[in-house]
């Protein structure tokens, strides 16, 4: 069916219904005073009817609106740029951040922020406290892959964590290295009951190793570098 023939089956409707609407006004109990009441009472007749009349014209141009050119709803998209403009500052704020503190390459820390506060929303992790993980783990480098197999910027085992995250395959992509090892910090922070320097001895010796002296080593480097991040927003 085209607009027009749309519009035109659509106008018998439109007409029926205000025939409709002056009967039922003609039956209604004030149209019923007006037509024996005194003249006192007109001008108030008067203007109900005025009212009616611009009711009924507001009614009839809604109608014409809605079957003009066969459309029957309007939808009104949901504004996205706006959010992802507060995003991408969001990201090249914390960029600047992790440059200046860790003393990471501009663009490297500007890829690496994206990553790190998605994750660190996803797992309710302070982003500083991951990217300080990071730092020390694998000094932000992709590929990098240890003695004992850990691999990426998070060095996380696929022979341990693999299953956790998901698929042990995707660890090799940097992007999703980061996310699995946010996974497993919280995880481990649930473990230790919110305890900071236990979840994070344990993401690095494991959480049965008696390796103390490496443990503390560990977590030095880690508060050294949330140091920096305090140091830089006073």
């Amino acid at each position: 069916m085209t607009p027009q023939q749309s519009q035109q089956s659509a106008k018998p409707g439109i007409k029926a219904k205000v025939g409709n609407l002056l009967q039922q006004i003609k039956a209604s109990a004030p149209v019923r005073l007006c037509t024996r009441a005194p003249r006192a009472v007109y001008a108030a007749c008067g203007a109900f009817a005025a009212t009616v009349l611009v009711l009924m014209g507001v009614s009839f141009s809604l109608g014409h609106v809605v079957v003009h050119q066969g459309y029957e709803t309007i939808a009104f998209a949901t504004p996205a740029a706006s959010a992802r403009l507060i995003r991408q500052t969001e990201v090249a704020q914390f960029g600047d951040r992790v440059s200046d503190a860790l003393g990471v390459k501009n663009d490297v820390a500007h890829e690496f922020a994206d990553w790190i506060l998605e994750a660190s929303e996803r797992q309710g992790l302070s982003p500083e406290l991951l990217a300080s993980l990071v730092l020390t783990e694998s000094s932000f480098r992709k590929q990098v892959r240890s003695h004992v197999g850990a691999i990426g910027p998070a060095q996380v085992r696929p022979d341990y964590w693999g299953d956790f995250c998901g698929h042990a395959d995707e660890l090799h992509d940097p992007e999703q290295n980061v996310y699995c090892g946010a996974q497993v910090l919280s995880h481990l922070l649930e473990r230790c009951s919110g305890d900071k320097e236990c979840a994070l001895a344990a993401y690095n010796i494991g959480p049965y190793s008696q390796r103390a002296a490496a443990a503390n080593r560990y977590l030095q480097k880690i508060d050294r570098y949330l140091s920096s991040f305090e140091e830089q927003s006073l």
